[in-house]
């Protein structure tokens, strides 16, 4: 009974644990209730302070339980052992035994007993009066460890309101707290998307959250690459403890309304009106007081189980009959198709499994839906069930995009295989045409593939305009203006911008049509913020997005197209926090997109680190969306990842990474695959140190040439901005004239920049660096400032020469620097070898000994001699701390 409880570490409740300690240790001070929902952690909360209070209190522990809450002082038995039967049921005898129990001794008691009262919701009335009588004489500390559902006795709320009990309520963690979490469970962090995804998926509950992690591991959902845990396809199954979990928690609900609550799961949403029918209706209202459901806002007030998870596992328990019979009575109260998009993807999928005879439209209808939704697993399931022949070729089309979802390119091309020529649908005409565009380019058949799907496209309407049957001229008319905009947007993958943007224009003001609007203004924004007016882009796309936000489901196909060009008129006009804050709004609402869209997410993410010079943030983050991409890369930005990753490596002198990435780069060329001018530059600059000067800055040229030649404004600033940062100052006027007409952030420092240069003004040189680094912008920062230091060297002046070396020193000390918010530093590398800066490179992105040991061409026992001498000069004791950065004396404490 007064042993030390076990306690593990906790997340996210360092204020609450704190808290209750102090009221435990305050000898006249209340007790202690704790309120939360199962699997929020209370108990290892209890535990977790007693542990922490260790020999200044003395803890004892007690049970309530559901089956024991009729029997008159059940829960305080283990402390009523000396009482006789015919004590056992009188009050103050079992006052005094338990008094004498928790105070043994006759003395003064040093050390105050704490009593635990765990699943005080289901205490008796006699138990209550006991505890309440030790709670006000302070002979003890009581905590009543409660689930606010059932409600606990009113006794105990009195407690607290009479200020007997300090109350405290646990919520569910917040999205940092999961992030910690994964991070401690899994060892090294979960990339961001995984970690909103499974924070969603657990509604923050660190029970369900732990269940999801260890299941989704095992079940090789959840990967460790190149340092990170990433998810591969989405959460399926249950384990058995997570069921088991689930029952626990509804285990106390009546007949009446775990029949709600089963109608709920297997229907959700459901219209409150047919639930009601359906179901008890007072049950229905209980369940909500108990915060197991939740009532939308919208007209049919649709009811859905409050956390997803227990649905999911509900749907599981079910028996099939009592399913199937459910199901059946939903039916037909329902007075038509469910309107809301979880409701048809629900009424589809359990109508089929009921054997309802469910239109093959509406099956075809959430194929489509659930694609939009990224929910591939769905798509397979229900598509086969169509079978009129004249849906069965749409249906092929979602299966295939399912594949691609998936990352299975020979699947894809199987599935939409001879589809253009055979369908006589239109819309199966678009989606089949738009598919094999991507397609091709994943595949590397290059941008001219995307103009010869348009070409396919626009010979199959002309196909169906001459067919007996004919075609609705405007429908035609819609096809035809689909197929132009994907022949510009081919043009546009080959780089030429500036001849797309008045056609765009065009299209934009001369159709009513939402979808062609919303692709032509979405492609008009890309090529304006190519050609040096991402400001102005950004304005079409906020335009854009009105049309999204009320284009309904059929939209949601889109939202990865305009997402891309929105993340790319942000990185030209230099908009970088915005964009930050963009990219964490979206991944904080973990929609099902970002287990197959995360890693151009991601790759976004290591972009502007790149780009602001938070080198020790970039390497990881682009190393990681490269790994992600492998697996789905819907964008084709595979190519680009892997070359900033290789130059983000050049940049931390990380040869041996730099030159791996790079091979991987040529790897990809190799296949086919193509990345941006941007991208080959910054393959150009990940080999300079292998190729040497000359060729790299004659690479860069012609890539600014090709960019110039074609209008890109925006990627030829990015490239002179390398030949610069390569010391090559012969492009200081042909930048400053660009940097002078574009707009954005991007453009301002750099004609900044290209007028002190051409002045060789150095105290503006200067200035231009505090600037940038106020903004962030270190790489920039550490530009500007050694260029001032050359200027000054030249001139002699050694006065100013001593001012500009300690501002360049302070900027290339921050490149080496992850934000504050990730990392507390760095190891300072200028006490390692060159190969040793090369192991540390990869430690700090994951990789094992072993691997270290395959990618340097070592033995793993020179690898291991290699660390411990480098932990030694760092004053480390093992590879963990050189992973988060904590090295040197001061940490060590």
């Amino acid at each position: 009974m007064t042993g030390v409880l076990a306690s593990e570490t906790l997340v996210g409740r360092s204020g609450v644990l704190a808290a209750v300690a102090d009221c435990l240790l305050d000898r006249n001070g209340p007790g202690v209730l704790l309120l939360g929902d199962a699997g929020l952690g209370k108990t290892a909360l209890v535990n977790a302070v007693i542990h922490e209070l260790g020999h200044r209190v003395r803890p004892f522990r007690v049970f309530a339980g559901a089956t024991l809450s009729g029997v008159p002082f059940a829960a305080l038995a283990p402390l009523l052992t000396t009482l006789t039967p015919q004590q056992i049921n009188e009050p103050l005898s079992v006052l005094k035994a338990v008094t004498a129990a928790l105070s043994p001794s006759r003395g003064p008691e040093s050390v105050a007993p704490v009593l635990v009262v765990e699943d005080a919701q289901h205490l008796d009335e006699g138990s209550v009066a006991v505890l309440a009588q030790l709670t006000a004489a302070e002979t003890a500390k009581v905590v009543f460890v409660c689930r606010p559902h059932p409600a606990p006795p009113a006794e105990i709320f009195s407690m607290w309101s009479e200020g007997l009990l300090d109350r405290f309520d646990l919520q569910p963690l917040s999205g940092e707290d999961v992030d910690q979490l994964c991070t401690q469970v899994l060892g090294s962090p979960a990339v961001p998307t995984a970690a909103a995804v499974l924070r969603k998926a657990s509604g923050g509950n660190p029970m369900f959250l732990l269940e999801l992690i260890e299941h989704a591991r095992s079940d090789g959902q959840l990967v460790c690459r190149n340092g990170a845990w990433m998810l591969t396809s989405e959460l399926r199954g249950n384990s058995l403890r997570l069921v088991d979990l689930v029952r626990n928690q509804i285990v106390h609900l009546d007949t009446a309304q775990r029949e709600a609550l089963d109608t709920i799961a297997v229907a959700e949403p459901v219209p409150l009106d047919v639930l009601r029918q359906a179901t008890d209706h007072y049950a229905v209202d209980e369940l909500q007081e108990m915060r197991l459901i939740a009532i939308d806002a919208d007209d049919g007030q649709h009811v859905r189980l409050a956390q997803p998870l227990v649905g999911e596992v509900l749907r599981q328990i079910v028996p099939a009959a009592r399913s199937l019979r459910i199901r059946q009575h939903i039916l037909e109260l329902l007075d038509s198709r469910p309107q809301t998009m979880d409701g048809l993807l629900r009424y589809v999928s359990w109508g089929l499994e009921a054997g309802a005879r469910i239109p093959d439209r509406d099956i075809l209808e959430a194929a489509q839906l659930a694609n939009r939704l990224f929910i591939p697993s769905y798509v397979e399931r229900v598509a086969g069930a169509i079978r009129d022949p004249a849906l069965k070729l749409a249906a092929r089309v979602e299966v295939a995009r399912a594949k691609w979802y998936r990352g299975d390119i020979r699947g894809t091309a199987w599935e939409i295989g001879g589809i253009v020529e055979r369908t006589n649908d239109p819309s199966t005409l678009r989606q089949v045409s738009m598919l094999a565009a991507q397609l091709a380019r994943r595949q590397g058949a290059g941008a001219g593939a995307v103009k010869q799907a348009a070409y396919e496209w626009e010979a199959a309407l002309a196909r169906l305009a001459e067919s007996p049957r004919g075609i609705d001229p405007a429908e035609l008319e819609l096809g035809r203006l689909g197929s132009r905009l994907l022949v510009l947007e081919g043009m546009q993958a080959e780089g030429r911008h500036v001849e797309t943007e008045r056609e765009l224009r065009q299209i934009l003001q001369r159709t009513e049509d939402g979808e062609t609007r919303l692709l032509a203004g979405t492609l008009l924004a890309e090529a304006m913020a190519v050609t040096g007016q991402p400001l102005s882009a950004l304005q079409v796309l906020a335009d854009v997005r009105d049309i999204l936000d009320t284009a309904g489901h059929w939209g949601l196909q889109h939202n990865g197209f305009f997402q891309r060009r929105y993340i790319l008129a942000l990185m030209h006009a230099g908009e970088f926090t915005v964009l930050e804050e963009y990219l964490r709004n979206h991944v904080s609402q973990a929609p099902n997109s970002l287990i197959y869209d995360g890693g151009m997410l991601h790759f976004s993410a290591g972009s502007v680190d790149l780009r602001r010079g938070n080198l020790a943030a970039a390497l990881p983050c682009l190393r990681q969306s490269v790994s992600m991409l492998r697996v789905s890369d819907l964008q084709s930005d595979l190519p680009d990842a892997v070359a900033a990753a290789a130059y983000a490596a050049s940049l931390l002198k990380f040869r041996e990474v730099a030159a791996s990435c790079s091979q991987d780069y040529e790897a990809l060329l190799r296949e086919g695959l193509e990345a941006s001018l941007l991208g080959r530059a910054y393959a150009a600059m990940a080999r300079l140190q292998q190729v040497g000067l000359r060729p790299t800055l004659a690479r860069l040229m012609s890539l600014a040439d090709m960019a110039a030649a074609n209008g890109a404004v925006g990627p030829e600033i990015d490239i002179l901005v390398l030949v610069l940062r390569a010391g090559d100052l012969s492009v200081v006027r042909r930048l400053n004239s660009l940097a002078e007409t574009s707009e954005g952030r991007t453009a301002e420092f750099a004609f900044s920049y290209t007028q002190a240069l051409e002045a060789k003004d150095a105290a503006a040189l200067m200035a231009l660096s505090e600037s940038a680094a106020r903004e962030g912008l270190e790489l920039a920062a550490a530009d500007y400032a050694g260029h001032a230091l050359r200027i000054l060297e030249t001139r002699g002046d050694k006065a100013r020469q001593l001012e500009a070396q300690r501002l360049l020193k302070r900027r290339t000390a921050a490149l080496g620097k992850a934000p504050a918010a990730t990392t507390q530093g760095m190891p300072d590398l200028s006490k390692l070898t060159r190969r040793e800066q090369e192991i540390v490179a990869l430690v700090q992105t994951g990789s094992s000994n072993r691997d270290i040991a395959l990618s340097l061409g070592l033995s793993l026992r020179t690898v291991e001699g290699h660390l411990y001498r480098m932990f030694a000069k760092l004053g480390i004791s093992d590879r963990e701390k050189l992973i988060n950065g904590r090295h040197g004396p001061e940490n060590t404490a």
